[in-house]
């Protein structure tokens, strides 16, 4: 009789899906549910904080709550969380088996009995340095250099997170893989007319408006779209802009500005919009805008796209990476550039349709299931002991 084949037991630092689940919360969700289907021999454990619901454990995953949650933002939080890495997991892992423990957000323990992968999603508090608060932009350099020492292999995002690893940290090159990161497959361009009015009748949206998604917070660049959009509102070519998304570093000083520029309430301020809502939100909108300082990759220029919505970007970082020529690509700190990038966006409906046309292009090439089997990929490799 045949022996079952051998099964890896995998451990993921998951304690971003237990949170209001953002960027690196649905990449590790997405990478967990498509590994379990594609590699049945690993068992995936999701380590976690506190414990998940059940709708943030994709099936065929098991999620291994330990210590004690305390919070998000607080004092203790921001201590415990590096105790909990380093004394927590290593006893579990040793306690389980554990083959490959996954640092799937930049940071790995001290010391694992097993093999390591860490992932790099971008290097913002080299290139912003504003952007971050001293003690963590120390904390954010020793952890980058420590896991790119310490792990069997490295994945980055992105070419440029990949090239800046290489160049600012010296990482091997060996051992730094890209892998993009996918789009869930509830951004697309076909919901009903009833969805699509439930959400602006929830959310409130004004009919034409200019988005932009992701944190307000300063790297993300946000006072030039402002300063760009507020003579388009006044001139009636669209009704207001709206931000989806939590406030972070910079967030009143944003507000006040949208006052200054006399936006008032045409400056919608969402905060944090569920994953159900966000898809109506991107097709809602008249253009999506995203003039980021940096980005490691820049997951709502795709979410657009897929939603079949123009796209403007910043020419620098990842962002034309991961556009390709499916948007307009514009200096981040040129705000008359914006504009009339705007302009054009909200005039020409043939350069409308050519955008979404090509989007819906370029999205097909970045799907969560392309993502997993690379990363089973790098596992596998680093499993075997080979040089990665």
């Amino acid at each position: 009789m045949q022996n079952p084949p051998a099964r890896f037991r995998i451990a993921i630092d998951a304690r971003r899906i237990v949170r209001r689940m953002s960027g690196i919360g649905h990449y590790v969700f997405q990478i967990a549910r498509w590994m379990v289907q594609l590699a049945p021999d690993f068992e995936v454990n999701l380590l976690v904080d506190r414990k998940a619901p059940e709708d943030k454990v994709p099936a065929g995953c098991r999620a291994v709550v330990f210590g004690s949650y305390l919070g998000d933002g607080t004092v203790w939080a921001k201590l415990y969380s590096p105790f909990w890495l380093n004394f927590y997991v290593p006893s579990y892992v040793a306690q389980a088996n554990i083959d490959l423990f996954h640092g799937a957000n930049f940071v790995l323990p001290l010391r694992l009995p097993c093999k390591t992968v860490a992932t790099v999603h971008d290097i913002s508090f080299i290139h912003i340095p504003h952007a971050y608060g001293r003690i963590y932009r120390r904390y954010m350099v020793m952890q980058t250099k420590r896991s790119l020492r310490a792990a069997d292999a490295v994945i980055a995002v992105s070419e440029k997170t990949r090239d800046d690893l290489i160049k600012v940290f010296r990482a091997e090159p060996k051992r730094v893989t890209v892998i993009p990161n996918g789009i869930g497959e509830e951004f697309r361009n076909d919901y009903d007319q009833d969805y699509l009015s439930k959400v602006r009748a929830q959310l409130m949206l004004p009919e034409r408006y200019i988005l932009h998604v992701g944190v307000v917070e300063v790297k993300k660049n946000i006072g030039v779209l402002l300063q760009a959009a507020a003579p388009l509102i006044k001139r009636g070519l669209v009704d207001g802009v709206v931000l989806a998304g939590r406030d972070g570093l910079g967030a009143d000083k944003i507000r006040g500005l949208a006052n200054k520029l006399g936006l008032g309430n045409r400056a919608h301020f969402l905060g944090f919009v569920p994953q159900e809502l966000l898809p109506g939100v991107y097709n809602l909108a008249n253009a999506v805008v995203f003039p980021s300082l940096y980005e490691g990759f820049g997951l709502p220029v795709l979410e657009a796209m897929a939603c079949g919505t123009p796209v403007i970007t910043s020419n620098i970082s990842s962002l034309p990476e991961v556009a390709g020529d499916a948007a307009l690509l514009v200096s981040p700190n040129n705000s008359e550039e914006l504009k009339q990038a705007l302009e054009r966006v909200l005039t020409d409906e043939r350069l409308r349709a050519s955008l979404r046309e090509k989007g819906l292009t370029r999205v097909q090439e970045f799907t969560w299931e392309k993502t997993a089997a690379k990363h089973i990929e790098v596992y596998r490799r680093v499993l075997a002991g080979d040089n990665v």
